[in-house]
């Protein structure tokens, strides 16, 4: 009996030290393991830091060259506006108070050099803006403005410089709206850019409306025209940079637009604490664009 209890005893003693050193070994495997994870870890850990370091330095190289590509459109823009000015004024010059009689042929190329260096002048003045824009240089000067006497004198600038060619009528839906908080000159510019639209695009004979709403907080103007229209799926793309688009508004060969003036109006309008958007319904049937400014207190 003694020996029967002795043996079961050591039996008992044999499969625990088993199991012991079997889970001795599990245990030395897996610390095995997490060393070589942790060596892998410090590794990808380093190569980690090292492609944040190459990052780092790319993206402070990229902002380097961002700011002298900026630099370089600003200096170029203001050394290219002034001789374009005095080649404007000299053609205007020309063709208007010239000394001897011109025949057609050269009253045809004054105008083309006119209207080629007018669209050159626009290019620059829009480069030289979204410089300012991208650059945080520019300045915003708000103060309480009537919508619709502004909205008047465009019209009036607008209509008799080059409406008149096309036969487009101009209704300005005049009602009592309170005055806005902007920048006027920002805002002419932006009224300028969205009538000038309206009235490229409108058919000859054709009718753009101007209208307001208001909610007492902000005021909404919209600029509606009768024109070629914006297919939908170009609706989102309006308001981007160099946004010409293939067969719809932007993109139509008489335009001669940079594509530039819609993504400035967005960005003054959003300076102004405002927002802009365009609706159509489709090609040929016309482009409606609006935008809100908060009231004046």
């Amino acid at each position: 009996m003694i020996i029967f209890i002795s043996l079961f005893l050591l039996a008992i003693v044999l499969v625990i030290n088993f199991f012991y050193i079997k889970r001795a070994k599990e245990l030395e495997e897996r610390n095995k393991k997490l060393e070589v994870l942790t060596a892998e870890n410090a590794k990808v850990n380093q190569e980690l830091q090292n492609t944040l370091s190459l990052l780092t330095s790319a993206n402070q190289k990229l902002k380097d060259l961002d700011r002298l590509k900026d630099d370089f459109v600003s200096i170029t823009s203001h050394e290219l506006r002034t001789p374009m000015t005095a080649i404007r004024s000299y053609a205007w010059m020309a063709l208007h108070k010239s000394d001897t009689p011109l025949s057609k042929n050269l009253e045809k190329y004054i105008i083309r050099i006119l209207l080629s260096t007018e669209r050159m002048i626009n290019l620059v003045n829009d480069m030289l803006s979204i410089s300012r824009i991208e650059t945080n240089r520019i300045e915003i000067n708000p103060e309480s403005i009537d919508l619709i006497s502004i909205c008047k004198d465009i019209v009036d600038e607008v209509y008799y410089s080059k409406a008149t060619d096309k036969n487009i009528k101009f209704v300005l839906l005049e009602q009592p709206i309170p005055k806005v908080l902007a920048d006027p000159e920002k805002l002419r510019e932006v009224l300028i850019n969205i009538v000038g639209n309206a009235l490229k695009f409108s058919h000859t004979g054709g009718r753009i409306t101007i209208g307001f709403f208001t909610d007492g907080k902000v005021v909404e103007t919209f600029v509606k025209d009768e024109g070629s229209g914006i297919g939908k799926e170009d609706l989102g793309r309006l308001f981007q940079k160099f946004g010409r688009l293939d067969n719809s508004y932007t993109a139509t060969a008489s335009s001669g637009g940079s594509g530039l003036g819609l993504y400035i109006s967005k960005k003054l309008i959003e300076l102004m604490h405002g927002r802009i958007w365009a609706g159509s319904g489709g090609e040929d049937k016309g482009a409606t664009f609006t935008f809100s400014l908060p009231v004046a207190l």
